[in-house]
C-alpha cells in the first residue's frame, strides 16, 4: 500500500508538454470555435426570431382620435366595396352609407375597448368569436332601427356573409397596414 500513493502524486505532478502538431491543432480549434461564435453573433443580429402577436384591438396609432379616424376610413373604403362588389345591401345615398359606417365605427370602438378591458378572458376563450357576434348585433342595431328605411340589406343570409366578409377581409387588410406602419416607423 504504501507504493500506490507515491505512483498518484507522480502522475499529478507530471506535466504533459503538448508536441508542435497539438500546439498547431489547438490554434485551429480555438479559430474555429472563435469564427463559430462570430457567425453565431452576427446570425443572432441579423435573424429576428418570429412570433405570433394578435391584437384584438387593432390599433394603428397611439392617439385615439387619428385611430379613429384611420379606422372610419378603412371601415367606410371596405364596406363601401363590398356592397358594391357583392350587391349585399341597396341605399338611398352614399351620404347614408358614410353615416352608417360613421356609427358603426363609433359603436364598434366602444364595443371594443369595453371588451377588452372587462372581458378579455372570454375573448380567449372564445377565440374572438365574441367580436364577430358583437359586430352582427352592431350591424343588426343599425341596420332595423337606425337606418331601416335608407339602408336594407336584402336578406338576412346575405347581411351574415357580408358583416363575416367585412370582418376578415379587414382583420388581414388592416394587419398588412400594420405591418407596413411598422417597417416605416409610422406608428
Amino acid at each position: 500500500m504504501g507504493n500506490k500513493p507515491e505512483e498518484f502524486e507522480k502522475e499529478d505532478t507530471e506535466e504533459t508538454v503538448p508536441t508542435e502538431e497539438e500546439k498547431k491543432e489547438l490554434e485551429n480549434l480555438l479559430k474555429a470555435i472563435k469564427e463559430l461564435e462570430e457567425n453565431k453573433n452576427k446570425e443572432g443580429v441579423n435573424k429576428k426570431k418570429g412570433f405570433i402577436a394578435i391584437e384584438f384591438g387593432t390599433v394603428f396609432h397611439h392617439n385615439l382620435y387619428i385611430n379613429f379616424v384611420f379606422t372610419y376610413i378603412l371601415n367606410l373604403t371596405l364596406a363601401f366595396i363590398l356592397i358594391q362588389l357583392f350587391n349585399f345591401a341597396s341605399y338611398d345615398s352614399i351620404i347614408y352609407v358614410a353615416l352608417f359606417v360613421l356609427g358603426y365605427t363609433l359603436l364598434e370602438s366602444v364595443y371594443r375597448i369595453y371588451v377588452l378591458m372587462n372581458h378579455f378572458q372570454l375573448i380567449v376563450k372564445s377565440l374572438g368569436f365574441v367580436f364577430f357576434f358583437g359586430y352582427i348585433i352592431i350591424f343588426f342595431v343599425l341596420d332595423q332601427y337606425i337606418f331601416g328605411e335608407t339602408i336594407y340589406f336584402l336578406n338576412e343570409t346575405l347581411f351574415v356573409v357580408f358583416v363575416g366578409m367585412f370582418t376578415i377581409v379587414r382583420y388581414v387588410l388592416s394587419y398588412f397596414l400594420r405591418q407596413n406602419f411598422r417597417k416605416r416607423n409610422l406608428r
